[in-house]
């Protein structure tokens, strides 16, 4: 098992209103652009009255690939996930093991009903209160999300100011990010650019009202804080945290409200995440320029100071969508892969660019002790959002091929679309 994120268009499954509580769907997927594997799915369905008020994990649904005559089942059954959407509204997850671009459209069926035994493999939730969420998939650790906020002495208000997310290794054993709360004993006095955290973002010079505010290492007295969940969903199909996160001046008052949701997929192996990063910045106080370079500022990851502390066999490396690429000097490109060394074991990481982000955007990618990341320059004007999207990739094993990152970036950017058969 591992993970991943898409948010296909929704189509909405029309002609349920009379769904029993054991009733079937009949979908078709279009075909990708690229072959692919692992794609999260989704339709929008309209739910009878007698599930519209049933808690959507008392609902069990269960898919299979068919035949477009229905006569034929391929592979084997696999578990869907409803996640409410309104009255009597709900998206309908799945992941399709392999779609084919010389396939065409794919046939499916999904079973939905209720008081079904759970799923035994699932995502949860486990919380340290006030320190940090863990996402868990089959009692495993995948994701840690960091939220505490403490100012009661300098160096926790050094460990705390900002939230981040870590990742775990395939055993859920070993963090595979950079963090305070990640590193040995015997490195405390060699971590190389403590402020680089996991996944994380800011920028180090953010101008509003006239002044400049360093939202990257927290200079000045300013800090991101966590101030509460707004949602978490986990299921057999997928897990979604959204937090509303407050960047504050030092007298901490928000320049920016964010609402930062990262949202896991279940995956095989060898992929230990899948996870797609979607955040809202909202200027609540005022006009904001996002401002900085690309080594001080965007939406960035960073692997475990063993990287950087390690020899050059664990140095990272980078790929790019194309040959003799300077990411310097190149602008939007539409993803880059990092692959480095760590307990004995390689990763690789890719990191995708969605093409609505701001234009003329820079890839930090080529710092050794792997820190990569996308930056831009932007204004936010005031009581207006920037939503921003971006896709982690992360697996073991040596650097992938460009041909499969490429297809990797097609299934965030050009995702497949659901629509009703005929029933």
């Amino acid at each position: 098992m591992n993970l991943r994120f898409v948010l296909p268009a929704i189509v909405f499954v029309c002609g349920l209103g009379a769904m029993s509580q054991a009733e079937q769907l009949h979908l078709k997927v279009s075909p990708p652009k690229m072959d692919c594997v692992d794609v999260p799915v989704h339709a929008g369905i309209e739910l009878a009255e007698s599930l519209a008020e049933v808690p959507a994990g008392e609902i069990a649904v269960t898919l299979k690939q068919t035949s477009r005559d229905r006569a034929r089942i391929y592979g084997k059954l696999m578990p869907g996930q409803l996640i409410k959407t309104g009255a009597g509204k709900a998206e309908l997850w799945w992941i399709a093991p392999s779609l084919r671009k010389a396939d065409g459209q794919t046939a499916w069926t999904a079973v939905v009903k209720r008081g079904e035994e759970p799923d035994k493999e699932v995502f949860s939730w486990q919380d340290n209160k006030g320190e940090y969420l863990d996402l868990l998939f089959d009692g495993r650790k995948i994701t840690r999300y960091m939220y505490a906020y403490d100012t009661s002495n300098a160096q926790r208000g050094f460990e705390t100011y900002k939230p981040f997310h870590h990742v775990f290794d395939a055993q859920g054993e070993n963090l595979l990010t950079n963090g305070p709360d990640g590193m040995h004993p015997y490195l405390k006095d060699k971590i190389l650019y403590p402020h680089h955290r996991g996944i994380f973002i800011g920028w180090s010079k953010l101008a509003f009202g006239g002044r400049t505010y360093g939202f990257w290492g927290m200079g000045g007295g300013v800090a991101q804080r966590h101030v509460k969940f707004l949602e978490l969903t986990a299921g057999p199909v997928l897990a979604r945290s959204k937090a509303l996160i407050h960047w504050n001046d030092k007298n901490g008052e928000p320049i920016i409200a964010e609402e930062r949701q990262a949202t896991v997929f279940r995956q095989s192996d060898p992929t230990i995440l899948l996870l797609d990063f979607r955040t809202e910045l909202k200027a609540v106080r005022g006009e904001v320029l996002l401002n900085g370079d690309p080594e001080h500022a965007g939406f960035q990851y960073r692997a475990h100071n063993d990287v950087a502390a390690g020899d050059k066999e664990v140095k990272a490396t980078y790929l790019f969508h194309e040959e003799d690429i300077n990411p310097k000097e190149d602008k939007d490109l539409p993803w880059v892969a990092m692959s480095y060394g760590l307990n004995a074991r390689r990763y690789s990481v890719l990191h995708t660019n969605h093409p609505d982000n701001p234009k003329a955007t820079v890839y930090s990618a080529y710092r050794d002790y792997g820190r990569f990341g996308a930056f831009f320059k932007e204004t936010i004007n005031s009581g207006e959002t920037l939503t921003l999207r971006y896709r982690i990739w992360v697996a073991e094993g040596q650097m992938p091929e460009r041909q499969i990152c490429a297809g990797k970036y097609s299934t965030f950017v050009d995702c497949p679309m659901v629509e009703a058969l005929s029933r």
